[in-house]
């Protein structure tokens, strides 16, 4: 076996090893509940559907006021 055919298969198990590690270190990062996006917390669910009430009250009140 000579370096032309070494190389390319040294960078490809290398290519592969670098993005299961990627996506191991990224799994770890979101577990971490501080990582997260607010939304997809509770507290950021309960948020979302009290403001979309909110607007669903206002377009109805827009509604009746143009009547």
């Amino acid at each position: 076996m000579d370096t032309g055919e070494l190389l390319p298969g040294l960078s490809l198990i290398t290519l592969i090893i670098g993005a299961a590690i990627l996506a191991i270190l990224f799994a770890l990062f979101m577990r971490k509940r501080k990582n997260r996006h607010p939304m997809d917390t509770p507290e950021g669910e309960a948020a979302e559907e009290m403001r979309r009430r909110q607007a669903e009250e206002k377009r109805g009140e827009d509604d009746r006021s143009k009547l």
